[in-house]
């Protein structure tokens, strides 16, 4: 079981976090392996990515925030989530904005960000909630 993690896409760019699939073991312990994948006219790139089940839960609470919010009809406020917690290893700034901004920092291996502005179609985070709630019940019930 891979797949999406998250996907933020627009009709000519997307960022994405793709999951390598778990090994029984990675479920147990609750560490997986990903990459982000970014695709633009631009840049093309790959980057690995570590994540904890407690960063999988993290994105749901960013996500259900995110789908309350455009529910409630707010402006999009600038504001900034770093996901997964930034330090340990690359990791995307999520600011929701209009456009929609996801920079990809890497400042432990190469030192560098790029930044993707992307036009998100409206209930794009109920949706990318949905996806993730069924990723993690798919890894919880295992294979």
């Amino acid at each position: 079981m891979g797949g999406d993690i998250i996907r933020f896409a627009d009709r000519t760019q997307s960022v994405a976090v793709e999951l390598d699939a778990p090994t029984a073991r990675a479920r147990r312990e609750g560490r997986y392996e990903a990459e982000i994948v970014i695709r633009t006219g631009f840049v093309s790139a790959q980057l690995p990515l570590h994540l904890t089940d407690a960063d999988l839960a993290d994105l749901a609470g960013y996500l259900a925030a995110r789908a309350e919010a455009e529910e409630a009809g707010a402006v999009p406020d600038g504001s900034a989530a770093d996901w997964p917690s930034a330090g340990r290893s690359a990791y995307l700034r999520l600011r929701a904005a209009d456009p929609f901004v996801v920079e990809i920092r890497d400042p432990v291996q190469s030192g560098v960000t790029v930044t993707v502005p992307l036009h998100l179609r409206d209930g794009w985070a109920a949706r990318a909630a949905t996806r993730l709630g069924a990723l993690r019940t798919g890894l919880a019930e295992g294979p």
